[in-house]
């Protein structure tokens, strides 16, 4: 259901460690995958930001990014409402940042319903994946009290992929979740697929007290400081140096390890078609996306800032160059 309460979230928060090797500049400095393009162009956080922006208006586009990224993401990020830039002291997981942006959200907005999008995955065709999130969000139902993800109908069995494993085979409509399986074999996501395992694509809805119930319950410490402190701070992109104190000290949550698959009885997941989707989450991915992109023009349409600060292309090509240095 999307009305005036509906807001959309960008996960930009992440170090992109696993592909800190691809990702570093001319000078040597790691820039975070998600402020990186693909053949040019927007960055795939202005391309995330984009997706967002076409589910709700632009005041409720939201993105929860690093202090120590402001590098980057303080000039991809000029055609955001300034009081919808939530700033970590520093990333210490996906549920702390989804916890961050509910304290602050829900602070303006008590009946928010919110989506989640990461900052840092490509799509093909983003028509499709974008037409996926608005079906989930307009089939919530008005009180809805289940968390929604979007799986997305996998294209191979993708052994380094997450899998949501729904309760029926053959679905088109949201349904119940069975489990979650992390990175299995390759025989095993073959089966899984033949079960109608989707990918797990990181993409999820729910009201927000919802959400915050849930951190209270797993998290309470970490939910309780979080609230406390952000109760005193009037401007997101600000944090104080309560809320960086606490960073040092609070406890990583994975949102998806600690939070989703403890509640399997409350998640519905809905599948999105194949639609191109990657979370470029190794070098090898990055590569393979390179390469089928290779014959396509870049896009500089950004709606939402500078283009990026390192193009992956040339990035994989330099690697290329070295591996056949090193054969040679």
């Amino acid at each position: 259901m999307q009305d005036k309460h509906t807001w959309a979230v960008v996960l930009a928060a992440g170090e992109g460690k696993r592909l800190a090797a691809l990702t570093a500049d001319e000078t040597g400095q790691h820039v975070p995958k998600q402020y990186c393009s693909l053949h040019g162009g927007p960055s795939l956080f202005g391309l995330a930001l984009a997706r967002a922006g076409a589910l709700v208006p632009k005041d409720r586009v939201c993105a929860v990014v690093a202090k120590g990224h402001e590098h980057w993401w303080r000039q991809q990020s000029l055609e955001m409402h300034p009081d919808n830039l939530i700033v970590q002291p520093r990333n210490r997981g996906t549920g702390n940042g989804v916890l961050l942006a509910l304290a602050y959200i829900l602070k303006r907005d008590p009946q928010a319903r919110l989506i989640f999008l990461p900052a840092d995955h490509h799509v093909l065709a983003e028509d499709t994946l974008i037409q996926a999130m608005s079906s989930m969000l307009a089939g919530m139902p008005a009180h809805a009290r289940e968390i929604f993800l979007l799986g997305i109908e996998p294209d191979d069995a993708d052994p380094e992929l997450g899998y949501i494993i729904p309760q029926k085979a053959a679905h088109t409509s949201a349904q119940g979740v069975r489990h979650f399986v992390e990175k299995p074999s390759r025989g095993v996501a073959n089966k899984l697929i033949q079960e109608g395992g989707l990918w797990n694509s990181g993409i999820f809805a729910a009201a927000g007290d919802l959400l915050l119930e849930l951190f209270k319950m797993r998290f309470p410490d970490n939910a309780h400081d979080i609230l406390t402190t952000t109760a005193r701070i009037a401007d997101p992109t600000n944090p104080s140096w309560a809320l960086g104190h606490l960073y040092g000290r609070i406890s990583d949550i994975d949102f998806s390890h600690h939070i989703l698959q403890f509640q399997v009885a409350d998640l519905q997941v809905l599948p999105a078609p194949h639609c191109g989707w990657s979370d470029l989450g190794t070098p090898y991915r990055v590569a393979e996306r390179v390469n089928l992109l290779s014959g396509n023009a870049p896009s500089a349409n950004d709606p939402f800032g500078e283009t990026a600060f390192l193009d992956l292309a040339d990035a994989v090509s330099r690697t290329d160059e070295r591996v056949a240095q090193a054969v040679l």
